[in-house]
């Protein structure tokens, strides 16, 4: 088991003790130990006047408990706070794929804060892209596997998953066909798309759970993002929420995935639309 792996599973052991052990369980187990007390004071009918050692060593076990639980919650809410900067730098794109999978896991071992992913992958606007990028890239790989394991989570605790693409040509239209036949079970897994051929490069903003936010800067070589700034704190959240949302009920854009399903007459409207902006594009025949 790899270091990170130990630590996620640690945390999420002391999160589900300190839940456990709450407020309510020590309200229940005073108001047991009372009703005990007092009706063995009143009836002896329990006899456990020799068991005073051992329920001493209980009750001194409890209160240890709860000290050390609560401890462990204020010293992770401090290390969460003040242990690390609130903004990293990731020059490059291993650093940006790498580093996803660690925010996603400890959002989810975190156990607080809403399970989401908000993705604007507003690549491909300032030139041609490479639309599948070399198999066998273990940094792609990671981001793809964490985000398909996000997609098709159910249930109570389950992640909301929300992507815009940009889809500039056929070629990114089929990468994003696949990409939606995979998902196409998610019931948290929603996608939207834009038809920009070109423009000016944009910035792709990355919103996990409720304190992480990735702003991408685009890759020249695929459809992904080349190096990213890591800002971590609510405020930022709050304000590339809004940002997403902006784009995400843009007139223009177009829904290719709700949570009942894939929209493939949309599909086929936008591929009819990019074939025909492509013979627009080609040179005339002399």
């Amino acid at each position: 088991m790899s270091l990170f792996s130990f630590r996620t599973q640690y945390r999420k052991f002391r999160t589900l003790t300190s839940k456990f052990f709450s407020y309510w369980f020590f309200i229940v187990f005073a108001t047991i130990g009372v009703g005990v007390a007092v009706v063995e004071r009143l009836t002896g009918i329990f006899g456990a006047a020799h068991l005073e050692p051992l329920m001493i060593l209980i009750i001194t076990y409890a209160i240890l408990v709860y000290i050390v639980t609560e401890r462990a919650k204020v010293l992770d809410d401090i290390h969460d706070r003040t242990g690390k900067s609130t903004t990293l730098v990731y020059p490059t794109r291993e650093a940006v794929y790498l580093n996803i999978p660690l925010i996603v896991a400890r959002t989810a071992a975190n156990g607080q804060g809403r399970r989401r992913i908000f993705h604007a992958a507003l690549h491909g606007t300032s030139a041609r892209r490479i639309a599948r990028p070399v198999p066998g890239e273990p940094m792609f790989e990671m981001f793809e596997r964490e985000i398909d394991k996000c997609a098709a989570s159910a249930g109570p605790g389950m992640w909301h998953v929300y992507e815009i693409f940009n889809i500039p040509d056929e070629e990114r239209l089929a990468a994003v066909e696949e990409l939606l036949e995979r998902r196409k079970d998610g019931e948290g897994y929603e996608v939207r798309a834009f038809l920009q051929a070109s423009g000016l490069p944009h910035l792709s903003p990355l919103v996990i759970g409720d304190e992480d936010l990735l702003i991408g800067l685009d890759d020249p070589r695929y459809y992904r993002s080349g190096s990213a700034m890591h800002l971590q704190g609510r405020d930022p959240v709050r304000l590339a929420t809004e940002y997403f949302y902006s784009l995400w009920n843009d007139p223009r854009i177009r829904v290719l995935k709700t949570e009942t399903g894939i929209d493939r007459g949309q599909i086929e409207l936008v591929r009819a639309e990019l074939r025909e902006a492509g013979r627009e594009a080609s040179p005339q025949a002399v």
